[in-house]
Formats: structure tokens, C-alpha cells, sequence
């Protein structure tokens, strides 16, 4: 808007106002910042994220979760995450400093991973947990894990999922604390969560708006910060949204097109005053009440009468133009969540092999960031607790843990692997710097997903196994007698043809 003193201005003299307009444009910095009748329009306010995230949040997760149902692209691009990041499941190495330790800790978590165990609804194991708590991180952006302690069996440790939806919208100020609440989490003056306050839900899905006071200690709450003054999650697909929507109505709309095309149809028009004659396309010859013809038979054949001609209605309609649509929002979807258009669109025909080779290496930097994330906000606070709770419960018999609780809770998470796009190549790379020291099989075995110890282990019994049987295998024979070995083959075999040479010379 005209400030009015430069409307007095301009009244009074038109030229000062020119000149100070011209003065004011030639300060301008940004280009972006300018408010012209091109883009007067759009004009976004500055405001605390949580108040601006609050009054959306819902209706965004609802359209994440309708498109994650019905969204082909959007169920590509979820599934591909969780399918990459979490696997067979994300496992823990025991760090100890003590293999025997190491070893029982790790069986016993095995153990304590089955659904019975760790589930409070007995129903998934943690693997599969982990997978559905990141498939509603990405399309909620947030959810919420209660650590629940019960006094019953070796595993007293269980984990209840909690929907987001049941934190608390009412609450403002926490009772006898007067503490903020703010969309149902329970803040100090540095935005720290203390508590969450979660609404009830009955078994037969009705929420009681009388939330409980569950301290932050207990609850585990996934979501990605991207505000420093931002309190709760928004939906991962929230940038991609729209975008996936209007690429699902398109398809939709291409659909029916393609259904009315493949319909044929004939039309007979007659010119004004032609006599309404039997024998004519409109009436059947053979057909003693004249009745018109509703169908076209193979093989038939009729005559027009004069003034009648046909028409055909064949609507067509090209796939191209669909085909380089849709991969132009697929593509643009991807490079909104860091993901090749090869993963987005399962089309893996298109590209060369060092194209394809850089995608899976920029979808790899994707995923292991969310792969620590999921290691260091779910895996780690979950393994604390439950060493902490099986020492007490007796199932670890560690008499100096609580004095050394950090040496003992040292652990590395081994995340899922990935295949080789070139097998052959990435062997003889890996096995060139495991020789020279770049890598050690711990690294070697990480990226694949193994434990360097168990692959250890299964390798010496099958050694074992082989020599009982009085086998040999090259597998258990150093490189070096290999070679030796390979020479003196060549050698007695060049030897041997020599001799037959000379055999058949005399």
C-alpha cells in the first residue's frame, strides 16, 4: 500500500513523486521481495511454527494417510523408504569390551524381539514395529511410543504405539504446575517436553477427552525438527501433497478417456425428405415389422437407402502424452522426499548403469541419515531401558552394571544392507581395501547388514565341517597357496602337452 504521505506528495507535484518512487525501487536489494500485480497474491506471514502447523496439522495428515491408501506413487515412495531403511530390522552389537557378555546380551534380546515379548499387544515383533513406527513418522510425521513396564516374566519391558491424534488439544496449562501444554506436550521455558498429556480410546474406538499425564521419561515421540521453536511433527509428505493428488486425478481422468475410446459406435444420418424405405442400415430387410437395426453383426451386409450415409464415433486417445506426465510429477515427487525417479517409479529400463549407480548412491545418503535417526530416537532409549530392567528382573547377571552402566550399555546398530548394482566390480573393490586397510570386515559386514562375529563364527564351523569330511575347499586356502597351486596345475599341464607333442612327433 501508498504510504499517504506519498500520496500528499504526489499530489502536489507529480515529478517528486516520480523521482522518489524511482529512488525507493533503486534500493531494493531482492528481487524476491518484490510485491508486484504478478505475484500481490502471495504474501505468507512470518509467525511461531507450532501456531502455524497446529491449524493445519490435521487436516494434512489426513490427506498423507488418504493418499497412502490410494496412491499407487505415494505407497511407491513410503514403501521404498521403510523397505530401505528399516529392512529385515536394525540390530544391535553389544560393545562390552567382553564377547561372552556381548553374546548373552545379544540372545537375550533376540529373545526379548518376538511379538509375545516386546509388544504390549503381543502382535509384532520390534522389527516390525520399527517399520511402522517410520511408515508413520514419514506420513503422520509423528508418533509416539509408550514405554510400559510390567512386574511379569524375564522381559519386563513393553512397547505400546500411540497415534498421535490422542495428544490432548484442549489442555493449556498443566495443573498444580501451571506449566504450558501446548498441542497435548507439557513444555518448560525451553520448549523441553516434560509430559504428554494423551486422550483415552477405548477398545471399541471411542475416545474419552480426559487425557492422562504421561512424564516425557516414558513416552518416546518420533518426529523430524525443522524450526527451533517447532513442538510437533508435520506429515513428510506435506511438500509433495498437492503434487501427488493432482497426478492421481489426471490418471483418473486418463482412465475414463481411454474407457469412452475404446468404445465404437455407428450413427446413420439421413438428409431431409429421404423416403423411410425397408431395406435401409435404419431398418432390418428380413424383418417383416421393419424394426431398426441395434447392432452391427460380423459378416453383415446391408444397403443404404437414398439420402441416408453412416458416421462412426471412434474416440482415441494417445498414452504419451500421460506417460511423460506422470514421470515428470514422479520425478519431482522423488527429488521432494531425496529420491530417484528409479525407486519412485520402479522403471529401472531407462538408465545406463553409472545413471542408475548414482541414483542408488544419492538414495543411500537418503537413508542412512533416517537410519541413525531411527538407531539414536527409538533403538537406543529402548535398549537402555530394557537393560536396565532385565538386570533388575535377573535376566542379566552383571553385579557391577549400575556402576558401570555406560561401559555396559555401549552398543552400534547394524542397519540393513544393499545389494550390488555390478556384483562382479564392487567385490573386487571391497576386496582390494580390506587387503590395503581401507576397510575392515566389521565395516565390510555392517554394509551388508551381517554381524562380523556371526559371519566369523559360521565360517570357522564350516571350515570344520569340510575338513572332518575330508574335503578341501578353496574358500579355507590362503590366496597365496592358491596361486602357488593354480601354477604348478598350469605347469604339469604344459608339461604334460609337451610330452604328447613330442609323442606324436617320433
Amino acid at each position: 500500500m501508498i504510504p499517504l504521505i506519498e500520496k500528499a506528495i504526489a499530489a502536489i507535484s507529480p515529478r517528486w513523486a516520480c523521482s522518489r518512487a524511482f529512488y525507493a525501487e533503486s534500493l531494493r536489494a531482492y528481487e524476491a521481495g518484490e510485491v508486484t500485480r504478478f505475484n500481490d497474491g502471495w504474501i505468507p506471514i512470518n509467525e511461531d511454527t507450532e501456531n502455524t502447523d497446529k491449524t493445519q496439522r490435521d487436516l494434512i495428515k489426513a490427506r498423507a494417510r488418504y493418499l497412502e491408501r490410494n496412491s499407487d506413487i505415494a505407497g511407491a515412495a513410503v514403501g521404498g523408504i521403510v523397505r530401505n531403511v528399516v529392512g529385515t530390522g536394525i540390530k544391535p552389537q553389544a560393545r562390552t569390551g567382553d564377547e561372552a557378555l556381548n553374546r548373552r546380551i545379544e540372545t537375550l534380546w533376540r529373545e526379548w524381539t518376538a511379538a509375545e515379548n516386546c509388544d504390549i499387544t503381543g502382535q509384532q515383533t520390534f522389527e516390525e514395529l520399527q517399520a511402522m513406527l517410520l511408515r508413520r513418522k514419514i506420513v503422520d510425521g509423528e508418533i509416539l511410543v509408550k514405554k510400559v513396564v510390567t512386574r511379569k516374566g524375564r522381559h519386563p519391558l513393553k512397547l505400546q504405539v500411540i497415534k498421535s491424534d490422542l495428544l490432548s488439544s484442549f489442555m493449556i496449562y498443566a495443573p498444580k504446575t501451571n506449566n504450558v501444554i501446548r498441542s497435548g506436550v507439557e513444555l518448560d521455558d525451553y520448549l523441553r517436553p516434560l509430559a504428554y498429556w494423551i486422550d483415552r480410546k477405548s477398545p471399541d474406538g471411542y475416545v474419552e477427552y480426559n487425557p492422562d499425564r504421561v512424564p516425557a521419561a516414558q513416552v518416546i515421540h518420533l518426529w523430524s525438527r525443522s524450526q527451533p521453536d517447532q513442538i510437533r511433527g508435520i506429515s513428510d509428505l506435506a511438500p509433495i501433497i498437492k503434487r501427488l493428488k493432482d497426478t492421481q486425478d489426471y490418471l483418473d481422468a486418463e482412465t475414463l478417456t481411454a474407457r469412452i475410446a475404446a468404445c465404437f459406435s455407428v450413427f446413420v444420418t439421413t438428409q431431409t425428405g429421404a423416403p423411410n424405405m425397408p431395406g435401409r442400415i435404419g431398418m432390418n430387410r428380413g424383418d417383416p415389422e421393419g424394426k431398426r437395426l441395434k447392432s452391427i453383426r460380423p459378416g453383415m451386409v446391408n444397403y443404404l437407402a437414398p439420402g441416408e450415409s453412416i458416421e462412426t464415433a471412434n474416440p482415441s486417445r494417445g498414452l504419451a502424452n500421460a506417460r511423460d506426465y506422470v514421470a515428470i510429477q514422479e520425478r519431482l515427487a522423488g527429488a521432494g522426499l531425496g529420491l530417484s525417479y528409479e525407486l519412485m517409479s520402479r522403471d529401472f529400463n531407462t538408465s545406463s548403469f553409472s545413471s542408475a549407480r548414482q541414483g542408488m548412491l544419492e538414495d543411500r545418503k537418503t537413508f542412512e541419515p533416517i537410519q541413525n535417526f531411527m538407531a539414536a530416537h527409538l533403538c537406543d532409549p529402548i535398549y537402555r531401558e530394557w537393560m536396565d530392567l532385565c538386570v533388575m528382573a535377573g535376566s542379566l547377571d552383571i553385579p557391577d552394571y549400575f556402576e558401570h552402566r555406560a561401559a555396559y550399555q555401549n552398543v552400534e546398530w547394524v542397519t540393513p544392507g544393499w545389494s550390488w548394482i555390478d556384483p562382479a566390480k564392487e567385490v573386487q573393490a571391497d576386496i582390494a581395501a580390506i587387503q590395503n586397510g581401507g576397510k575392515t570386515l566389521a565395516q565390510w559386514c555392517a554394509e551388508r547388514g551381517y554381524d562380523w562375529r556371526e559371519q566369523l563364527e559360521q565360517m570357522a564351523l564350516e571350515k570344520e565341517t569340510a575338513e572332518a569330511m575330508g574335503l578341501k575347499l578353496s574358500v579355507h586356502t590362503p590366496i597365496t597357496v592358491q596361486a602357488a597351486q593354480s601354477n604348478h596345475v598350469n605347469n604339469t599341464e604344459d608339461e604334460k602337452e609337451d610330452a604328447d607333442g613330442s609323442k606324436e612327433q617320433e
